[in-house]
Formats: structure tokens, sequence, C-alpha cells
């Protein structure tokens, strides 16, 4: 069976994934997988790190929603302790979805 792997769109959201004050800005679920599978530190890829994978290869089967790949993310992302920049929170005016998976350092 063939999918369509094209970029499936979400919110922005900035993660902390590289320490603290350094976000990565990811704005398709191809950002957030890829994020998953090379960059999530070993020690955190627990039960919550699979639901977040399998969250992502569900939107791109056309089985969930990018939003729902997303919101699976960010309880993965929370419960690892990684600090995240959602929509309407402060500093997300620095969300710019201009590459995925980009890194700014936010002070």
């Amino acid at each position: 069976m063939h999918h369509d792997l094209s970029p499936i769109p979400i919110k922005p959201l900035g993660v902390a994934i590289d320490g603290p004050g350094r976000y990565r800005i990811v704005n398709t679920v191809s950002g957030l997988a890829s994020l998953l599978m090379n960059n999530w530190p070993i020690r955190e890829k627990g039960e919550d790190w699979r639901a977040a994978l399998a969250a992502c290869l569900k939107a791109f089967e056309g089985k969930a929603s990018g939003d729902a790949a997303r919101e699976v993310f960010i309880l993965a992302a929370r419960n690892a302790e990684f600090s995240l920049i959602l929509e309407g929170e402060p500093l997300a005016e620095n969300l710019q979805p201009t590459a995925p998976a980009q890194s700014i350092a936010i002070h």
C-alpha cells in the first residue's frame, strides 16, 4: 500500500530538546517524528515516546490527524521535562514556521 508522505502541517511548537533555552521549532508531523527518532534522549524512550511515535505513524497513514500527533508529542515532551513554547504562550511570536526543526536560542 502506498501512503502519501507529503508534509502534514501542525500548529508550530518549540521544544527545548537540545537543552534549556535552545528551542527547535516544529511545524509538521515529519518534524515531530524526526525529533523523536533522531534527537530524543535514549533514557526518555519509554511508553510516552512510543505513543508519540505511533501517533505520528498513524497521521502518516491517514488514521489520525496531525493535531492528534502534536498533542501526544506534547504529552511525551512534558513527561520528559522538556520546556515547550506553544501557541498563545509568551514568546510564541518566535515560532516562525520557516524550516522544520530549526534551532533557536531564546533567553
